[in-house]
């Protein structure tokens, strides 16, 4: 009888046990499960500014072209004045 009661208490304590591993793992999870939802966020922040940093680079290299075609025009306006 008493031998039975060992056991018992050492199955309980293995079931203690394995409670306390799930609980671990589930709380190890749902932090994962954060960490992957910070990255996607993340992730489509950067590809958002990546995005904005062309288009900016695009309209900074019109607007020097535009610059620089203005001056070539008011140049030629100047000359043709002057002719």
């Amino acid at each position: 009888m008493q031998n039975m009661m060992k056991e018992l208490e050492a199955l309980e304590a293995q079931m203690d046990e394995l409670k306390e591993a799930k609980e671990k793992l589930a709380r190890l999870e749902e932090k994962y499960d954060k960490s992957k939802q910070n990255l996607a966020e993340k992730t489509r922040e950067v590809r958002t500014l990546e995005k904005r940093i062309k288009e900016l680079e695009k309209e900074l290299t019109l607007d020097k072209t535009i610059s620089e075609v203005k001056k070539i025009l008011w140049a030629k306006i100047g000359q043709s004045i002057r002719d």
